[in-house]
């Protein structure tokens, strides 16, 4: 392959049902949302035609404006109404979780039992315990933590899951113990 082939921009195969042009606003969007522009990527958004506002990957860019803007009641709902349509999707018991924690009137211990009931779900996936490990080291239950902490690197590896840590601030009452935890 030749280099200028190899980064030339390029739009992914369409998906059935998907135009260019729609995929080509997915894209962008994604762009603004990079660029920490929420309210351009909404405008993105917005061109899309009607019938692709349900898709799966809409939503995740819609969600992640919706967090970028810090607007979790919103966000809640829409994660929460993923959830309910797609409930084998790991990323929307993910950004369910994160709403209700930062969402008015729900908090970090509804955010924990939400994704406690998904923990077992999906039995490959380390992000999982590891947000349960730093909602119980939110709510000081230390040794909780601890054994997320130990079952997300079970399913990842113990530097990456380490290294995570040591640069979260939900973990910090964790990061003297860290910096020696390995197998």
């Amino acid at each position: 392959m030749k280099l200028e082939e190899e980064f030339s921009p390029y739009l992914p195969e369409p998906k059935a049902g998907i135009g260019t042009h729609d995929v080509f606003c997915l894209r962008s969007a994604m762009g603004w949302l990079e660029l920490g522009m929420p309210s351009e990527a909404r405008k993105e958004l917005q061109s899309l035609t009607p019938e692709l506002a349900k898709l799966p990957e809409v939503c995740g860019v819609h969600w992640s404006i919706l967090a970028r803007e810090e607007n979790w009641i919103e966000a809640e709902k829409l994660a929460r109404d993923q959830v309910s349509e797609q409930p084998d999707n790991v990323t929307n018991w993910i950004n369910w979780a994160y709403s209700l924690r930062r969402a008015n009137g729900f908090g970090i211990r509804m955010a924990y039992r939400t994704l406690r009931r998904a923990v077992d779900r999906f039995p490959k996936d380390s992000l999982i315990p590891y947000n349960l490990a730093c909602y119980c080291s939110c709510m000081n239950i230390i040794e909780e933590a601890w054994r997320w902490l130990d079952i997300a690197a079970q399913r990842s590896d113990y530097k990456t899951i380490r290294k995570m840590a040591l640069q979260d601030d939900d973990l910090q009452s964790m990061h003297d113990l860290l910096a020696d935890w390995s197998v």
